[in-house]
């Protein structure tokens, strides 16, 4: 099977780099390399998996080359050079998707707001669940005040709606953003690059970052609850035992021992969730707290376009499919995955391979 051998070929690309840094880990980690692979045959024999697959890693790869591929910048008014570029339907005048109110080729617009949404998910994600999986393992392992002090503020934070939370922090934290860009002009210029937008509009990043500042802070409870749960159990093992026994350290026990045998449900979480904060993201641009202009995302084009609809309806439809395309394939992927960690799942797919 084709798959089969792009699998094995990325499994070899892996251990590979790995093994420029450490030279006796495939020796030591055999068993994991074949786990790592049999997870991959696996998802290849699920189609909603490998839709999934194929529509993340597509959205991924525009974020990712997106703004280099752009026919023209996201702050080229070509209308103030073609007046009759207003709102130009799809097709005329060359603009593939049509154009902007500012005259603005909304083919490249879309591939400059692949890049926002990317940056926004990733950003997220990658400081919002691991703060969640630290706390929950503390919480999980040590229990007693620990736990009660953890639980305790994560239920204050999941007693306000997720939607509402950022909202309001997403209302109040641009001000000072701005600010630090104005007296931070490195960080600034590093954002700006990060985001793909220019030196002089990393000013208007404040938005933006606010965002994903807010959904990190909405974003843990989840997960700090999740881990917390797996962790009683999991605590309670023979290994567990046996590890206090050898004289491990907390740390040790709780990172190397018992975080491997809870991620499979955190990195099913995880897929959807980049779903979720796209919308979510997507939703708070949409109200008008996300990138202004000229700075823009899939959201404020929809809020650009919403007033003008049906008239300039492509201003809507495109960053829509977008948006939906988008959403649905993580939301495969994470289905499919979730199939693949199912142990009964695997022990078939192992027969027949």
């Amino acid at each position: 099977m084709v798959l089969d051998r792009l699998a094995d070929f990325l499994i070899w690309l892996i251990v590979k780099a790995i093994s420029l840094f450490r030279k006796d880990w495939y020796v030591k980690n055999r068993s994991r390399v074949e786990e790592w692979r049999l997870t991959l045959y696996a998802l290849n024999r699920s189609p909603t998996g490998i839709i999934g697959l194929v529509l993340s890693l597509g959205f991924v790869i525009v974020g990712v080359v997106g703004p280099f591929l752009a026919p023209y910048s996201y702050n080229q008014f070509l209308y103030l050079e073609r007046p009759e570029l207003y709102l130009a339907p799809p097709g005329a005048y060359g603009m593939p998707l049509g154009t902007d109110i500012y005259g603005r080729d909304v083919l490249s617009l879309m591939l400059y707001g692949a890049r926002v949404s990317l940056v926004i998910s990733v950003i997220t994600i990658a400081l919002g669940v691991p703060l969640g999986i630290l706390l929950g393992l503390v919480a999980g392992y040590y229990g007693g005040k620990v736990d009660e002090a953890v639980m305790r503020i994560t239920d204050i934070f999941l007693a306000f709606p997720a939607l509402v939370l950022a909202l309001a922090l997403a209302a109040t934290l641009p001000g000072r953003i701005r600010e630090f860009l104005i007296s931070e002009p490195t960080f600034a210029s590093f954002m700006a690059a990060v985001f793909g937008v220019s030196q002089e509009d990393s000013i208007h990043l404040a938005p933006l970052i606010s965002i994903f500042l807010a959904l990190i802070i909405v974003w843990w409870p989840t997960y700090a609850r999740v881990v917390r749960g797996m962790v009683l159990v999991e605590r309670e093992k023979t290994y567990v035992e046996a590890a206090k026994a050898l004289g491990y350290s907390s740390w040790r026990i709780m990172t190397r021992h018992i975080l491997p045998n809870v991620m499979s449900p955190i990195v099913v979480l995880v897929t959807f969730d980049f779903a979720t904060v796209n919308l979510l993201a997507a939703g708070l641009s949409f109200l008008g707290l996300g990138a202004q202009p000229p700075i823009v995302d899939w959201g404020s084009l929809i809020n650009m376009g919403g007033s003008r609809f049906p008239t300039a309806w492509w201003l809507v439809f495109f960053p829509g499919v977008a948006i939906f395309l988008t959403a649905l394939g993580w939301n495969l992927l994470g289905d499919a995955l979730r199939d693949v960690f199912d142990p009964k799942f695997r022990r078939r797919i192992e027969f027949r391979v």
